[in-house]
């Protein structure tokens, strides 16, 4: 079972990262290391992270708890209910709650854990109600009896003094990106670990140049948890044990012990016995209207405006219209002025389903505490 510390982390993330989406800064999951003052944020922040942590260990709070109350009734929660609920990112249309039983959970924190059974110490960058921060800080934690620390995933910290040897630091290739411009090095004896992103070409080897003892890279989602681990760029991924693997076309997956197949996230390319090679994304196809729509094509035509550098679509959230909207980042010179020629320029390709409702316009495309794609 979780410790009432171990809780009381885990929803103070819940509430940072809902700060974090309302000022959209990368790289800034924590500002301090003080504990969350909830009296101090706003209600709908509050309202929000408060109803998150309801839905994540399914109970009821009390929306002017403490944390302290908060996490108290979020033990006695999972003592009851032995699962919790993780939300997936929605980048194809609204989140979704996935169950993970207390002994998948176990599962996964011990599978990670024994690639670093001589670790000293966990640090985790990553918010703890995602999975691979759930596994690192606390699973792991908790499996090998091992002290986790949660840091703010911030380049410009003091890194070498902050990592000492028999570290484990649970990153994410953003982070790595900006750890390494940043012209940071490893302590000796530390490992780096990577997951939530594909790695971009020569990160491994940039992060051992770094003096990192090892790197690993972690492959899954939430929908289906951890399913495999590389150690090198360009070695497959390693199917964990906990799967049964069926190798048809397209190979599926299915827990051990438990009904049902799954899919692969990505498209895949099998290697035997056990290996995998992440292709690409399944197609993100969202129904509009009753309509299947790829984001991916609609993506694709945006960007043959000249005036467009880089776009992002999605499903407007459920509470808007149910339609799509993109966000733009233009080409230095242009303007929001060019929207009109924009949308009449999308009229003539994009059917009615296809067309973005909405349009927002940006520095960069809108990514939360760890990369990914997020929400605007």
């Amino acid at each position: 079972m979780f410790t009432l510390e171990q809780t009381e982390g885990l929803i103070e993330d819940i509430f940072r990262t809902e700060l974090v989406k309302q000022r959209r800064d990368v790289l800034a999951f924590f500002d301090t290391a003080e504990p969350i003052c909830l009296d101090a944020l706003s209600p709908q922040v509050r309202q929000e992270a408060t109803r998150l942590t309801g839905a994540f260990f399914a109970f009821e709070p009390d929306p002017f708890a403490s944390l302290q109350e908060l996490a108290l009734q979020a033990c006695n929660a999972y003592e009851k209910n032995q699962a919790v609920y993780l939300s997936t990112s929605g980048s194809t249309g609204a989140p979704k709650q996935v169950r993970y039983t207390r002994e998948m959970l176990e599962i996964e924190g011990a599978c990670v854990g024994g690639h670093f059974q001589t670790a000293k110490r966990l640090i985790t960058l990553t918010p703890r109600q995602h999975l691979y921060g759930l596994s690192f800080a606390v699973m792991f934690a908790s499996c090998y009896h091992i002290p986790a620390v949660a840091m703010a995933p911030l380049p410009l910290q003091p890194w070498h003094t902050l990592l000492q040897a028999g570290d484990v630091v649970a990153g994410f290739p953003l982070f790595w990106e900006y750890f390494l411009r940043a012209g940071h090095t490893f302590p000796a004896g530390v490992a780096a670990v990577t997951s939530t992103a594909p790695c971009p070409k020569g990160l491994f080897e940039r992060l051992q140049k770094a003096g990192a003892q090892c790197v690993l890279e972690l492959y899954g989602a939430t929908e289906t948890g951890g399913i495999g681990v590389r150690n090198k760029e360009d070695a497959p991924f390693v199917i964990n044990d906990y799967w049964e693997l069926a190798q048809g076309v397209p190979p599926r997956l299915r827990r051990k012990g438990i009904e049902g197949w799954v899919d692969f996230p990505d498209e895949v390319q099998f290697v035997p016995p056990r290996g995998i090679f992440p292709l690409k994304r399944m197609d993100r196809l969202v129904q509009v209207a009753g309509v299947n729509v790829s984001l991916e094509r609609v993506e694709k035509v945006i960007l043959q405006y000249p005036a467009v550098k880089a776009c992002r679509v999605r499903l407007m959230r459920p509470e808007e219209v149910q339609r799509l909207k993109a966000f733009l980042v233009l080409k230095e010179g242009h303007t929001a002025a060019e929207l009109p020629q924009l949308r009449q320029f999308l009229l003539a390709k994009l059917s009615s389903h296809e067309m973005p409702r909405a349009f927002t316009i940006g520095t960069q495309l809108p990514v939360g505490p760890m990369g990914k794609a997020s929400d605007w």
